[in-house]
């Protein structure tokens, strides 16, 4: 049996960033990923905040568009237009970026297994059982996703929830790229249809939904623009977060999509879990360092400490979202626009931490203004979370 100090499944961002990390550390890392292709199929909708810079994780050559803002759009085509002076997310190349960050794994001594489908992990024995063999470790990291075997294992009486996302990636006329659009549809909620410029003729159309693979693809059929046709289509599951989930078992922790590290309103998780996988390394550092997997478990509380606050808020402004109609939709567009709420979110909207702007909102008085369709108690939920 081969032995390794850190064994890594999952060659996707997160898990492929953590393994760069053990490495860079000194330790015998290895990498197991099922594709033989890394990167590919494409499951998300490849965009993120600018505030992955502060991850120093991306090159400038995986970007494939700057965005500077969004258009907000209502059932009825109310719109309003966010903005920000400087590029507010990067539309980033995945399959290039993914295969990027697995090779820098690889180029810092990480062993990586392509294609080779890990079957068990022992977390009791701190092992694995693969197509091809059994090796064993002194830590274990799942980041394989969000249908992980190990993370059920690890929390037998926790019922998994997924959205479903689709996206279809399109050939269009000559358009405008600074803008991403996002459009309400009370069919598909919480969940909402996003339009995201690659190029000045490219643009991926998504959604996610807790509804059928069939019901979202006719929503995006009837959404492409005349003289649009599709190049790829893409599909995915997007996990929700779950405060209550267990994330770490003796030397085994889960990372990213495995975790469910990923925020409510967006569905979006690589600046949070490449947040994670620097808290997850120190900790791992120091268990095994001192060969002590209380600190493993520090990994999971410090995670807890970052993201539990910001994600509950979400989560209480998904369930108001839940429960709305288009008639409540438009009522609450017209109001923000009346109340040039434009400006609020241009300054103090964030992609990654959306509790500042609710504070505004809260603190200019502009929350009260939608009071008939939101109700007191909805907001009193709101409020909690801040």
């Amino acid at each position: 049996m081969t032995n390794y100090d850190i064994i890594v499944v999952g060659g996707g961002p997160i898990g492929s960033t953590y393994a760069y990390k053990m490495a860079k550390l000194g330790y015998d890392v290895a990498l197991f990923d099922m594709k033989n292709r890394i990167g590919q199929p494409l499951q998300c909708a490849g965009i993120v905040s600018t505030n992955i810079n502060d991850t120093k994780n991306l090159p400038e050559e995986f970007i494939s568009n700057k965005v500077k803002g969004a258009n907000l759009l209502s059932p009825n085509g109310t719109s309003i237009t966010v903005e920000k002076d400087d590029n507010s997310a990067y539309v980033l190349d995945r399959v290039l970026y993914d295969k990027y960050l697995f090779n820098r794994a690889v180029d810092t001594g990480v062993t990586a297994f392509y294609g080779e489908r890990v079957l068990d992990v022992d977390m009791d024995n701190t092992r694995i059982t693969t197509t091809n063999g059994k090796y064993s470790s002194n830590l274990i990291a799942v980041a394989c996703g969000p249908n992980s075997a190990t993370s059920k294992k690890m929390n037998p009486n926790f019922k998994e929830e997924s959205y479903t996302g689709i996206q279809y990636t399109l050939k269009t006329e000559p358009s405008d790229t600074e803008y991403v659009d996002v459009r309400v549809n009370t069919s598909i909620l919480p969940g909402f249809i996003w339009k995201i410029p690659v190029s000045p003729t490219e643009q991926r159309l998504g959604l996610f939904t807790n509804g059928s693979h069939k019901q979202a693809n006719q929503i995006l059929t009837n959404m492409m623009d005349s003289g649009s046709t599709i190049i790829q289509k893409h599909y995915g599951l997007i996990p929700k977060f779950n405060v209550n989930k267990k994330i770490v078992e003796n030397n085994t922790i889960l990372l990213g999509d495995s975790a469910n590290q990923i925020k409510p309103t967006t569905g979006g998780g690589l600046v949070t879990g490449f947040n994670c996988t620097t808290i997850a390394a120190k900790n791992s550092n120091k268990m095994l360092e001192e060969d002590n997997n209380n600190y493993l478990k520090q990994y999971e509380t410090e995670y807890h400490k970052k993201y539990d606050g910001e994600f509950k808020a979400q989560q209480n402004v998904q369930k108001i979202i839940k429960s709305m109609d288009d008639d409540d939709f438009n009522y609450m567009f017209k109001e923000l626009k009346d109340n040039n709420v434009d400006k609020i979110i241009s300054e103090y909207g964030d992609m990654d931490n959306q509790v500042p702007l609710l504070k505004q909102l809260v603190k200019t008085g502009v929350i009260f203004k939608l009071l008939p369709k939101i109700g007191v108690r909805r907001l009193k939920n709101i409020w909690k979370s801040l």
